[in-house]
Order: structure tokens, then C-alpha cells, then sequence
């Protein structure tokens, strides 16, 4: 595996723990891969026995976009460690960045008094699918939905996200219709949806997906993991 050009990276590697009440703990990793991607990975558990949650590749802009969030949470003024707030739910969590090894990094960890911007961060790792509260994140019923049953989606819903996103050639009805076709085949609609994805430019791409999550039935994330392979 070849190794990336750390010169230009958001940053190198990048992890946050929380563990929330009795609720498991769980791990968010990010490390720079390949040229221009990075490996996700979420495990839940204790450190000595996790469980993996997914492991994938995403592509440089999520990483761009998280360190774009993490600078408007304010994230790099937090102090080295906060304490305990009686008044909010128990927390433990622990945040690590490396922007460029050996030159400047940066770690914070805590309590239930968390610095402001703290929830602002739970919510740019909810795009990426960290777990939020009392959910895992896409449920398995979603993915069987989509990949197995697309039957079971609202057509003219996801339909209308699809035109919202731009999605050239092809309207609301028509889109109505390619759904409903699909339905003996999910398969074919997977690379039919893939396929019109791909001769999107960037941005076109961007929009899609925010429209897509607009519509509730799954996180951006996972739209990106369907559209993208």
C-alpha cells in the first residue's frame, strides 16, 4: 500500500472514544491510507474485546469536511482535560489529532463538563456514522431494504431527493418508474443509481448525497458507501 503526501492532508490520524452513561464505548478512527483517502474505522466494546462496527475507505473530502467542522467547534482551543458536570449525563471521552507526526498534534479528554463545541463534534461524527445515542447508526433493515428489497422504499420520496440532487436526464416520474421496475432486480438499481452517479461532477455529487440524506431513510454516509462501492 502506498503511502499518502502528508503535506497537504487535513490531518494524519484522527480518533474519538466516548462512553455515554452504561452504554458501551465507542472508538472513531481515521488514519490517511492511500492517495487522497483515509481508513474509517468504529469499533464498540471495551479496549480489550471490541467489536468492529465497519471498517472502509472514504475519500479525502470527508476528511476535509471533518477537519472544516472540527475548526468551527473550536476544537483546536480545547484545554488537555475537563472534568465532571453533576447536572448532565455521565461521559467519559477522549479526542486525538495528529495533523503532522512528531510536529504538532493535538489531545483532549473529559467528562460530562464538556467544552463548548463538544456537541457540534458529535455532530460532524454523526455524517460519518458514528452511533448516535440509542441507535447503531443504518440499521441492518435499511441496508436489507435497499440492497435486498427496495420494494420497501417510499419511490416518489427518494424519487423527489434524487431530482432535488440534480440528477441529470432523469425527473421525478421517470424516477418513479425506474424504482418501480427495480424492484424484481435491486441489484440493477444499485448500478443504474451508481452508474448516473459517477458522470456527475463533484459538486453535483455533494448535492445529491446532501439531498438523499435530506430525505431521513439513511445517513449521508451510508448514501456515499451505496453510491460509491
Amino acid at each position: 500500500m502506498s503511502t499518502a503526501d502528508t503535506s497537504h492532508l487535513p490531518f494524519q490520524k484522527f480518533s474519538f472514544t466516548l462512553i455515554r452513561g452504561r452504554q458501551p464505548r465507542v472508538l472513531l478512527r481515521m488514519s490517511a491510507a492511500e492517495e487522497g483517502s483515509y481508513e474509517l474505522h468504529v469499533l464498540k466494546g471495551s479496549a480489550a474485546n471490541p467489536l468492529t462496527q465497519f471498517t472502509r475507505i472514504v475519500p479525502f473530502e470527508v476528511a476535509e469536511r471533518l477537519n472544516q467542522g472540527l475548526q468551527s467547534a473550536g476544537v483546536l482551543g480545547w484545554e488537555e482535560e475537563y472534568g465532571d458536570d453533576p447536572a448532565r449525563e455521565s461521559l467519559r471521552w477522549t479526542l486525538s489529532i495528529v495533523f503532522k507526526e512528531g510536529v504538532f498534534a493535538l489531545t483532549s479528554k473529559g467528562g460530562s463538563s464538556v467544552p463548548a463545541g463538544f456537541d457540534e463534534l458529535l455532530e460532524e461524527l454523526y455524517r460519518i456514522d458514528f452511533p448516535r445515542p440509542a441507535q447503531s447508526g443504518p440499521s441492518d433493515g435499511i441496508r436489507q431494504r435497499v440492497l435486498s428489497d427496495i420494494g420497501g422504499f417510499d419511490y416518489a420520496q427518494l424519487a423527489g431527493a434524487m431530482e432535488a440532487g440534480g440528477l441529470d436526464g432523469l425527473d421525478a416520474s421517470q424516477m418513479v418508474n425506474l424504482l418501480s421496475e427495480a424492484r424484481s432486480n435491486p441489484r440493477a438499481l444499485q448500478e443504474r443509481m451508481r452508474e448516473e452517479f459517477r458522470r456527475m461532477p463533484p459538486d453535483q455529487q455533494e448535492r445529491m448525497l446532501d439531498a438523499l440524506a435530506s430525505s431521513g431513510m439513511a445517513s449521508r454516509a451510508w448514501w456515499e458507501r451505496f453510491l460509491r462501492g
